[in-house]
């Protein structure tokens, strides 16, 4: 009874890191958070599943477990980024993990492809002994770092923040003691081993989950950026190029082309790249290039959601012929420049006309 309690909270586990990983897939532009937290969730799932059915998968197991090694030092990467604002994982963070993981991945695929026979069973258990060791090692020093990044810069935390540092801690150092301290897998009945692994692994799920809605609806304020410097006035030179722009595009409908570049435009006009970049920032006054392009395009995706003879046109077929290479970004560029949806903007014109024809029938 004890272990089928143990089974079920651990498929549960894996069955809400599985609903995660979608959730995380359906969300637009993802943080560095929701990655890590993504990924996370992949290998907290593969370790839940390994132990569930590992015994009937044989050695097959081996590999299905190579994400376990994995677990320690991305979960240290989601508390980085839980608790740092800004980008809290870069290059350097990314090959520490990398070098967390590789003695697991090396252990198992060793016992996966039988390395005994080759190099002999005394060496292979000498090799597999140190690289559990070093793994070890490496594990407890990414958990140890997971309770520094929550207590990071604790004084100057507001009271609700504070709160979720104590939710985290809580959970997690009672988590760690029972999981890495205390010597459960030698001492401890195997029923009693299993249903406490199974506690632990729901409390975290759980209180991450929780930690990482938090963050979400109230993120960590980045520090401010230093003042950049005021550009240069733009120079007679860029105002007149940036008018050359325009009439080109007036005239020529090259926003149309989905692949269409600075260097592009510039190879039509004849000038260099670096040129035509600043008369659009200076000479039009121009945020950039793809908004200043954009700007072309959602015009044109105007017109034709507002043609009654385009009605039966999908949107992603507006959205391909204004010259955009996908519907998201052309969803997300049009209602920033209009204030709706392009299928909300068709809506709206259609009201409109049906007002007026109402209105001339009258």
């Amino acid at each position: 009874m004890t272990m089928l309690i143990a089974n079920s909270l651990k498929l549960m586990v894996a069955s809400a890191a599985i609903v995660w990983i979608i959730a995380m897939l359906r969300r637009g532009a993802k943080s560095q958070l929701e990655i890590s937290w993504a990924v996370f969730c992949g290998a907290m799932g593969v370790v839940m599943i390994e132990e569930v059915f590992g015994a009937a998968m044989g050695r097959y197991a081996l590999l299905l477990g190579i994400a376990g090694g994995a677990t320690c030092s991305i979960f240290w990467l989601v508390t980085r980024s839980l608790f740092r604002p800004g980008n809290a994982v870069g290059p350097i963070q990314i090959a520490l993990v990398t070098g967390i993981f590789l003695p697991a991945l090396i252990s198992r695929s060793m016992r996966f492809f039988e390395t005994e026979q080759w190099i002999g069973a005394a060496n292979q258990e000498a090799i597999l002994s140190s690289l559990s060791n070093f793994q070890l090692l490496l594990a407890s020093t990414a958990l140890m770092l997971c309770f520094a990044e929550a207590t990071r810069g604790y004084a100057t935390l507001s009271k609700p923040e504070r709160h979720l540092r104590w939710m985290f801690l809580g959970t997690f150092g009672v988590c760690v003691t029972a999981c890495m301290v205390l010597p459960m897998n030698t001492t401890f009945p195997p029923e009693l081993a299993a249903i406490t692994q199974a506690f632990c692994a729901t409390s975290i799920m759980a209180t991450m989950s929780i930690a990482l809605r938090y963050r979400l609806s109230h993120p960590l304020a980045a520090d401010a950026p230093a003042a950049k410097p005021a550009p240069a006035p733009a120079t007679a030179e860029e105002r007149a190029l940036g008018q050359r722009i325009e009439a080109l595009l007036a005239n020529e409908t090259i926003y149309l082309e989905s692949d269409l570049k600075v260097a592009g435009l510039a190879k039509r006009l004849m000038e260099p790249d670096y040129k035509v970049s600043r008369a659009i920032s200076a000479g039009l006054e121009q945020p950039n290039f793809n908004r200043f392009i954009n700007r072309y395009r959602i015009q044109h995706a105007q017109n034709l959601l507002a043609d009654p003879r385009e009605s039966d046109q999908p949107i992603l077929e507006i959205a391909l012929a204004s010259g955009f290479a996908s519907l998201g970004p052309f969803n997300r560029a049009f209602k920033d420049r209009t204030g709706l949806t392009p299928r909300a903007y068709r809506s709206e014109c259609q009201a409109v006309r049906s007002g007026e024809l109402l209105a001339s029938a009258e």
